[in-house]
C-alpha cells in the first residue's frame, strides 16, 4: 500500500557516555524507559507494532526483553552511523513501498501530535523527505544545524562538528525525525559518504543528495524545542527526569484538581493516578502504578508503588509498595 508508513527506530548505540552497560535507550526516566516514551507515540498516532522495525545491535536481548516481540527488529552489526543503521533494516522493508519514518531511540520528548503533524504535511506536499527541526535560543544545543538557500528552501544538514563557527550560529536544528518516500529514498543511501569528523555514514547526509537530485524536502518546524532533545549522558537523563516531572505536575494541577506543594520535592511517575481535591505534601515520591483517590492527604515524607489510597485517606510519613 503505497500510503502506508513503517517506522524505523535506530537503536543500536552504545552506552558510552552513560557510563553505563545497560542500553542507553533503556535507562528509565520517571519509571519508563526511554525508548517506551518513543514507542507510545508511534502506536498513538497510529502506526501498528508489526510496521515498527527496531535496529539494535548487541544490545538486542535485553532491548527485546523489555519491549517485547511485537516489534521487528533488525541487526547493526557493526557502529558506522545512522545512514548504515537505517541501510540494516533493508531486507526487513524490501517490499514496502510507502512512507517511512525513521526516529532515534533515545528521544523521550517525541509526541503523538508532533508526528500525525509531519505525516499531514508530508501526505499534503507530497516531498520525498519531510524532517522535523527545531529553533533553539542561542547558545544552540550540538545537534545538525538546517542549511537554507537565498529561497528558504532546505538544502543540507550539517553536524555540529562539522559546522562552520557561522553556521553554528544557525538556531534550526535537526530533530532526527524523518518521514521519507521510501522508493525514492532508499536507493539513494548507497550515496552518503563517511568523509566527515567522525568518519561515520549520516543519515543527515541525504539531505544534500536530495537537494542536489532536486528531490523535495521540507521542514515542519516543532512547536517546542525539546522535541529534538536526545538522551546521551546521565546529566541529560536528570534534566529529561525535571522536564517531565514538572509537566506532569502542571497537567495534574491544571486539569486534575490537584494541589502539590514545595513541587520541587515531590516526583510522580508515569502511570500515576490522582484524584481531584488531593493534596500532595512536600517531600513525596509516587512511582508508577499508584492510584490516589479524591481529597486525599499524601505527604510529607511518602514513598507510594503501586498502592491504592481511597478516597478521603491521610498517608504520612508511610512507604507502601502494593
Amino acid at each position: 500500500m503505497a500510503d502506508k508508513i513503517k517506522a524505523v527506530v535506530l537503536a543500536a548505540g552504545k552506552s558510552t557516555r552513560m557510563k553505563s552497560q545497560r542500553s542507553k535507550v533503556l535507562h528509565a526516566i520517571l519509571g519508563k524507559e526511554i525508548i517506551r516514551y518513543l514507542l507510545d507515540s508511534l502506536l498513538e498516532c497510529g502506526i501498528a507494532e508489526a510496521d515498527i522495525i527496531v535496529v539494535t545491535g548487541d544490545n538486542r536481548a535485553e532491548i527485546e526483553n523489555v519491549i517485547g516481540s511485537n516489534v521487528c527488529y533488525a541487526m547493526q552489526k557493526e557502529q558506522l552511523g545512522t545512514a548504515h543503521a537505517l541501510l540494516s533494516a533493508s531486507e526487513l522493508l524490501a517490499g514496502h513501498s510507502g512512507g517511512l519514518l525513521v526516529l532515534v531511540g533515545d528521544n523521550p520528548f517525541i509526541t503523538a501530535p508532533e508526528l500525525q503533524k509531519l505525516i499531514a504535511a508530508h501526505r499534503r506536499s507530497r516531498a520525498q523527505c519531510t524532517f522535523i527541526s527545531a529553533v533553539f535560543p542561542l547558545p544552540t544545543p550540538p545537534y545538525g544545524r538546517i542549511i537554507r538557500d537565498a529561497q528558504q528552501r532546505v538544502c543540507a544538514i550539517v553536524e555540529d562538528k562539522d559546522a562552520s563557527p557561522e553556521q553554528r550560529q544557525i538556531r534550526e536544528v535537526n530533530a532526527s525525525i524523518y518521514l521519507f518516500d521510501k522508493r525514492a529514498v532508499f536507493p539513494l543511501l548507497a550515496g552518503i559518504r563517511n568523509d566527515n569528523a567522525k568518519k561515520e555514514y549520516y543519515l543527515t547526509d541525504i539531505i544534500a543528495i536530495l537537494h542536489r537530485e532536486k528531490l523535495q524536502v521540507d521542514a515542519v518546524l516543532a512547536e517546542d524545542c525539546d522535541i529534538a532533545i536526545g538522551i546521551n549522558d546521565r546529566r541529560d537523563l536528570q534534566a529529561a527526569q525535571k522536564k517531565i516531572n514538572d509537566r506532569t505536575q502542571l497537567r495534574l494541577m491544571l486539569e486534575g484538581g490537584v494541589t502539590i506543594l514545595q513541587p520541587e520535592t515531590v516526583t510522580i511517575e508515569h502511570d500515576v493516578e490522582i484524584g481531584r481535591d488531593t493534596v500532595i505534601f512536600p517531600c513525596t515520591y509516587l512511582a508508577a502504578g499508584t492510584r490516589i483517590g479524591k481529597n486525599c492527604s499524601i505527604g510529607p515524607f511518602v514513598y507510594l508503588k503501586n498502592a491504592r489510597i481511597g478516597d478521603g485517606e491521610t498517608v504520612r510519613f508511610a512507604k507502601r509498595e502494593d
